[in-house]
């Protein structure tokens, strides 16, 4: 969808990579959400295809999620206590973690302390306290990708088994 558009938005994506405002049906957000799916994936790579924040429905969505990263609060999200979610469901929750567990899920030897950085980030509830995909990219885990020396793509296609040597063309 367009992000030109004004808000509401009309909700899209699958519900394992929803931002937590799209469920609670927040009237506005921004690309924050892509944000989230990002590091929903990061999340995914890094457990072998598995998703860590995975429930049923979109209630269930929530419990996951809050079970690993824990139930908002004012202080880690004021607007959250105002959604319908917080004040039918919540009280009710039976969250295994009241804190965030995340860590716990991605210990060091599975992730660097900077990679951590940029997934923490990126999986916070608080969309204003989330990461942008931009501020994602400035972290320092993505400069330690800029000082390896990688292969050039066209060095990658040809060394492919089976594949035809592919021609890469310089963007314009």
């Amino acid at each position: 969808m367009s992000m030109s558009d004004a808000p509401p938005y009309e909700q899209a994506g699958t519900l394992s990579y929803k931002a937590p405002e799209m469920m609670l049906e927040m009237p506005v957000y921004d690309a924050r959400v892509d944000a989230w799916s990002l590091g929903c994936v990061m999340a995914e790579i890094i457990n072998n295809g598995g998703l860590p924040l995975q429930g049923d429905g979109e209630d269930g969505q929530l419990r996951a999620i809050f079970d690993v990263l824990g139930v908002p609060d004012d202080e880690t999200w004021p607007e959250f206590s105002s959604t319908p979610f917080a004040a039918k469901v919540v009280p009710e929750l039976q969250v295994v973690h009241r804190k965030n567990c995340l860590r716990e899920l991605f210990p060091e030897a599975a992730l660097s302390k900077e990679g951590f950085e940029v997934l923490d980030g990126l999986l916070t509830c608080n969309p204003g306290k989330r990461l942008t995909a931009d501020a994602a990219l400035k972290q320092q885990w993505f400069a330690k990708v800029d000082a390896l020396e990688l292969p050039r793509k066209d060095e990658v296609a040809s060394a492919l088994p089976g594949k035809k040597k592919l021609r890469m063309v310089p963007a314009a």
